[in-house]
């Protein structure tokens, strides 16, 4: 790929972002979207699917072609082409590109994202053969992208700068957030609402709390839960469904509804009191608790601590100035919905005030 100024890769960057599946062309046309063997290896990648066929990079040298534009380079119509018109992107200018744009790129995706990529230096080489890179609206634009492109530099610097806490930095978080890395292993019956029948009209509210209290009662006096579940159902005339799993397993604050969260502040064979959504009455047993160790949590704290701090950074840059705008010209704000202001964030994308995470 012979050199070009860096304008150029500013727009691509934005028109192809990760790999796209649709170009626009400069006519406003779409370019073909992707299809047979290029669309599989695009939703292989989406999926994760990793049976697609994949190339072998390593059998072709750093200076070897990996797409060639075809009958590129001559003459389309009455469009001459330009001095510095591409007619191959070798394996070294490939990779550079696609790990600025992604980096870590999946094999399976490459293929679609290099299909994409020639089709744009085509039509970029028509647009630069008319000499519309000097054209003052698309300068215009190129100005704008490259803003774009230097907004999502500066999110990746602070995000590579972020990714590296110390261990005490590490040790700290995990300190201060004891209570997330508590994991309870949990039992439970459901008593369902008994919601009568055309012959019998439903309990009140008061009853049927006594009875689901009833149900708690026997659970902590020693009975079997898997039996108190099964009696629960048939006494809320619930039949010709299986009854739920009484074991929950292992889990964390968060893993419940709102309401039934104090259940992790419970010890060890403790049972919980009713808890009631409209659908039915709730009671846990704690079996067990265990303290989850920092070695098996240090990647996600590493993680959260990046984004807290890529967040906080982002934030004091965002709010370092604030546009203000001419009311006269614009029209007042809107005060709330659809059209209220926005800003855009380091990634492009316009946002309702907060920064990407």
């Amino acid at each position: 790929m012979q050199s070009r100024s860096m304008a150029v890769i500013a727009i691509s960057c934005v028109l192809i972002g990760s790999a796209a599946a649709q170009t626009t062309s400069p006519s406003g046309t779409p370019v073909p979207r992707l299809r047979g063997a290029e669309k599989q290896a695009s939703i292989a990648a989406a999926t994760g699917n990793t049976t697609a066929n994949v190339g072998n990079p390593d059998a072709v040298g750093m200076d070897q072609p990996v797409i060639t534009l075809k009958d590129g380079c001559k003459p389309i119509g009455d469009i001459t082409p330009a001095q510095d018109c591409v007619s191959e992107v070798t394996r070294a200018q490939f990779e550079k590109l696609a790990n600025a744009l992604q980096p870590g790129m999946a094999a399976e995706a490459k293929r679609g994202f290099a299909n994409n990529y020639g089709r744009l230096l085509v039509y970029s080489d028509a647009a630069r053969a008319l000499n519309l890179e000097n054209n003052p609206d698309v300068q215009l634009i190129l100005q704008f992208l490259t803003n774009q492109v230097l907004a999502e530099g500066l999110r990746r610097h602070y995000a590579e700068e972020f990714a590296h806490p110390s261990d005490q930095q590490i040790q700290e978080y995990y300190d201060k957030n004891s209570a997330k890395y508590l994991e309870a292993t949990l039992e439970r019956i459901i008593i369902p609402r008994n919601p009568g029948s055309s012959d019998k009209p439903a309990p009140s509210e008061e009853e049927q709390k006594a009875a689901a209290e009833k149900f708690r009662q026997r659970w902590v006096a020693g009975e079997d839960p898997v039996k108190l579940q099964q009696a629960a159902y048939q006494a809320a005339g619930v039949t010709g469904a299986g009854t739920p799993e009484i074991n929950l397993g292992a889990r964390r604050r968060g893993s419940l509804p709102v309401n039934q969260e104090t259940v992790f502040q419970l010890k060890a064979g403790e049972i919980s009191p009713v808890f009631d959504d409209p659908a039915a009455f709730y009671v846990y047993k704690v079996v067990s608790i265990r303290e989850i160790p920092l070695s098996e949590e240090k990647d996600s704290i590493v993680k959260t601590l990046q984004q807290q701090k890529l967040q906080d950074k982002l934030e004091q840059i965002g709010k370092s100035a604030t546009p203000v705008l001419n009311e006269e010209y614009f029209g007042p704000a809107a005060v709330s919905g659809a059209g209220a202001a926005t800003h855009p964030t380091p990634s492009g994308t316009p946002s309702a005030g907060n920064p990407p995470k």
